[in-house]
Formats: C-alpha cells, structure tokens, sequence
C-alpha cells in the first residue's frame, strides 16, 4: 500500500550547494530581524539556545583569565550553541498578526499548513486503496502469502535505502527529498495499475518502496525542524498531522470502495497517482527549511577566525554529534529501544489493516468492497478525533502516558474484533483500534523527534521508520501465511494483539524521562 504503512516523511557537491543555498537564504531572513550590529529587533531575539553551558562558562570565566582564553571558550560555547539550538514560545513577538493557530506564522504555521494541505490530498488517495487491496489481489488470483510477498516488496526497498535516504534529507534538503520520492510514488503506482502478475508487480512496487524512503525521511525531518522552532507544540503539530491524514482516510476508502465496484480494483492506483502528482505539486510550494545546512553554515562562519587548534576541538564536537545519531549509539539507550518497539507495533497494526482485517471481513462476515470502504471510513474518522486530542494531552502530561494508552487501545481492540458476530459489531472493535492506532502514531514520531540528537535528525529519525518498514517486510508474508496455514481468516488478529501489548508494557516499565536514563548527565 503506498504510504499506508506510515500513519504516518550522488550529489555530494550538488547536495552541498542546494543546501548551503537553502540555508543562506533563511540566514538573511534571519539577519533581517537582528539590528545592525548583531542585535535584534525590537529587543526580540529569534534563534534561542537551549543548551547555554559553555558559553556561560566563558561569560563568568574568572577575572584573572586572559581575554584570550575567554574568546576560545567563548566561541566553543557557540558550537554547542548552533548544535542545539530552538525556538522557545516567549522568544517569538508577541504580535498576533505573525501568528496562525497559535504557531509563528512565517517559520512554523505557513510551513506547517502547506505541508498538511498536501497530505491531506495524498491520503484521500491512500484511503481509496484500503478497500481495493484485497480484491486487487483476489482478483488477480494471488493467494494470502503471495499478497503478502507484493505487499512487503515496498518494505523491502525501504529497508535498504532508509539510511542513504536519512543522510541525503540532512545534505541534499528535505523539500527536495520529498518532491522526488513523491514523483518516483505517483510513477510507481500509475505502473502498478497495468500490472496483473505477480513478475510484473514486484519491480512496481520496490519502486515505490524507493519513493517512499525519499518522500517519508524528508517528512519527518521538515516536521522535526517545524517542532525545533516551537518545541511547546511538538504534540500538537504531529497530532494535527495525523488528524489532517486521518481526515483524508475518511473520505477515501468511500470513494475507493464504490471506485472498485463500478470499474474495478485497478482503477484506484490511478486515483493515488493523481493524488501523489498533486502532492509533489503542493510539497513545491513549501519553504526550503534545512537546519542541518543552516548549521553547517553557521559553523563555517564561526571559523574564520579561529586557530588550527581550536577548529580542531570544533571538529571534535561536531563529530561527536555526529556520532550520537548512529544507530548503533542509539540503541544503547532504554529510551531508543522503547522508541523503536512502539513503531515497529504500530507498523504491525497497519500490516493487519491491510491484510487480516479486510480479510476478516470479506470472509468471515461477508464484507462488500463498499461496506470495507465505510469501515476504514468510521475507524478513520474515529482517528481524526483521537490524534489532536492525545497530542494536546502530550504536551501537558506527557508523551509516555499517550504511548502506553493508545497502544493498549490497539490491542483490546482487535482481541475482541475476532469474537465480532456481524459487521457492526467489528465496526465498533476496529474504531477502538483505530483510534489508538491513530494516537499512537503521532506520540511515537514525538517521541522519536524530541529525542532526535541535534544536528543529526535526519539520520537518527529512520531508525523507528526502519523498524516500522522491517516490519512491513516480514509482517504481511507471516500474517498471510499465518491464516493461511490455520485456514482462518483474522486467526492472526491475535498476534498483532500480543506485539501492541508487549509493546505498552515496555514502554510502562522502561520510558523515563529526557535525561534520566543512567549514565545520562
């Protein structure tokens, strides 16, 4: 399914340039706002550093020091500074007319409101793919199993290019990441709509697992740089992303649905390739935003009047940052592992919407295309109330309480929708499951992002997103096969189950708090 998995993102000279390019053109809208002398307007500063250790070291340094000294710390202060830096609430004017939503207008609502206008379209397409997924396969003769395997074609492809993906979406930019994989999509399932074989939907289908890493990497890297420059509404704005996608999955498996009874299954990728044409279109007008790139340039103008051995103790920390998004460093931490078994949970559960759960109700409770269409409709709708609300909660309680809860909500959810005697009755279990999957989703990706290592998001950030797509691998051939072997469709309803409650209790027991960890300091 083309971007259902998520929901919820060469070149090296070229890279640089696009990037260096990008970021001096934020750096003088930046300088716009500072007074002549390095100050800022109207009092306000615009870039406020979260992590102030050093610098104040070398303010308060003791008298006796040299002023030499004083300098050296000074602007190794300043490297952390262009690190970690963020945009805190009170740092922004006050003005109402430089606000929409409660969110700076120009650097964070704009963006943000183009951003999810676009997937607000792109996912009108998803939802019409829901319902068609399982006769598409039906009706091409392939079994559960072999379903499975077109289905995990997509994971595949991810899987292998998520990290190249992450490490372009830092140098290349992340609105041109997200353009090209959205074309290579739209291509990709116009491609898939004239296949019929097995032969001839596999090479389609990597295809749009390759679109896929480019477009969904550069997602969530532009929303982690949108949250860095309002930290405070970090729950909201992903919660709000998941309400406009889940908006679009209302209205799409109901077109999707009546589109596959009055001319076939086939006919939906074309509807979520126009969707996805629309998407790189809209994704066009978005902002070019690269912190990575806006660093590097502020790094480079700190230099310049540097010493060899003090751009040398630079290169060190900057490699030590760099070296705190490797995946290997990542999962050292508690913190990290609860992040990556969450997602790969979730992942599993939209495995089961797109192979056990239709299953489940075209052949156990005889489920038309149109009445598959209205289920993932309602659960979508359900979904679309959920996700602001857990991302308001978020913000005030907490993003472990909405982890450990709404995926709790999944697993209740679907032990009783297999106990369902009529349609209505699995309406109801799949809208519990729904909305806890859809709390989920945006209270992971938080979670992912508020623990991101600055300056290395784009890198750090495709860990749960591989997890979520090694899931979509090897999920859709074992559930496939799973019901295939038992002869019972939804048999592995219960598995899905156990992983989200498995996942609730580890992130019950072993989420702490940013800093918390042991050996954290």
């Amino acid at each position: 399914a083309s971007i259902a998995g998520r929901s919820a993102g060469g070149m090296s000279a070229l890279a640089m340039s696009g990037g260096m390019a990008a970021s001096g053109r934020y750096a003088a809208s930046r300088t716009a706002r500072r007074g002549a002398k390095g100050g800022f307007a109207g009092g306000v500063p615009w870039r406020v550093p979260i992590v102030r250790a050093r610098t104040e070291r070398a303010i308060f340094a003791p008298v006796a020091s040299s002023r030499s000294t004083a300098s050296v710390r000074s602007r190794r202060g300043r490297v952390s500074d262009v690190a970690t830096r963020a945009v805190e609430p009170e740092a922004v004017t006050a003005d109402d007319d430089d606000f929409l939503f409660g969110l700076p207008k120009r650097d964070v609502g704009e963006p943000l409101a183009i951003l999810l206008a676009s997937q607000f379209i792109l996912f009108i397409g998803v939802g019409a793919l829901l319902p068609a997924l399982p006769l598409y396969a039906q009706n091409i003769g392939l079994s559960g199993s072999a379903n499975g395997i077109v289905l995990s074609a997509p994971a595949l492809a991810m899987l292998l290019l998520n990290l190249p993906a992450g490490k372009l979406v830092d140098s290349w930019g992340r609105k041109q990441m997200m353009m090209a994989g959205m074309a290579v999509i739209a291509l990709s399932d116009l491609a898939t709509s004239q296949c019929r074989t097995v032969a001839a939907l596999i090479p389609a289908r990597l295809a749009l697992g390759a679109g896929r890493a480019a477009a969904e990497n550069g997602d969530r890297a532009y929303l982690a740089d949108l949250t860095d420059r309002f930290p405070s509404a970090r729950g909201t704005m992903s919660g709000s992303q998941q309400a406009i996608q889940a908006s679009g999955l209302v209205i799409g498996p109901l077109i999707g649905g009546r589109a596959v009874e009055a001319f076939g299954a086939p006919t939906v990728f074309l509807l979520i390739s126009g969707a996805a044409f629309a998407c790189t279109g809209g994704y066009s007008l978005l902002p070019d935003i690269n912190v990575a790139a806006e660093r590097e340039e502020e790094r480079i103008a700190l230099s310049m009047d540097m010493s060899v051995e003090e751009e040398e103790e630079m290169e060190r920390e900057l490699e030590a940052i760099k070296a705190a998004s490797d995946w290997r460093v990542l999962l050292e931490s508690d913190r990290q592992r609860v992040i990556t078994a969450a997602a790969a949970a979730n992942a599993l559960g939209f495995v089961a919407k797109l192979t056990c759960i239709p299953w489940f109700a075209t052949q156990a409770l005889d489920a038309t295309p149109a009445q598959v269409g209205e289920l993932f409709s309602v659960t979508a709708l359900l979904g679309m109330v959920s996700a602001p609300l857990s991302g308001i909660v978020a913000d005030k309680i907490g993003l472990k309480a909405v982890v450990v809860a709404s995926l709790a909500m999944c697993a209740a959810g679907l032990v009783v929708a297999q106990d369902s005697s009529d349609f209505h009755e699995l309406q109801l279990c799949i809208g519990l499951w729904g909305m806890g999957t859809a709390a989920a989703g945006p209270a992971v990706n938080a979670l992912a992002q508020e623990s991101a290592p600055k300056g290395g998001e784009g890198e750090a950030l495709t860990l749960p997103k591989t997890a979520g797509d090694l899931v979509f691998l090897v999920g859709p051939v074992f559930l496939g096969g799973f019901d295939d072997v038992l002869g019972s469709a939804g048999a592995s309803l219960d598995i899905v189950a156990g992983t989200a409650a498995a996942a609730a209790a580890y992130a019950l027991v072993s989420l702490k708090p940013m800093g918390e960890e042991d050996g954290d300091e």
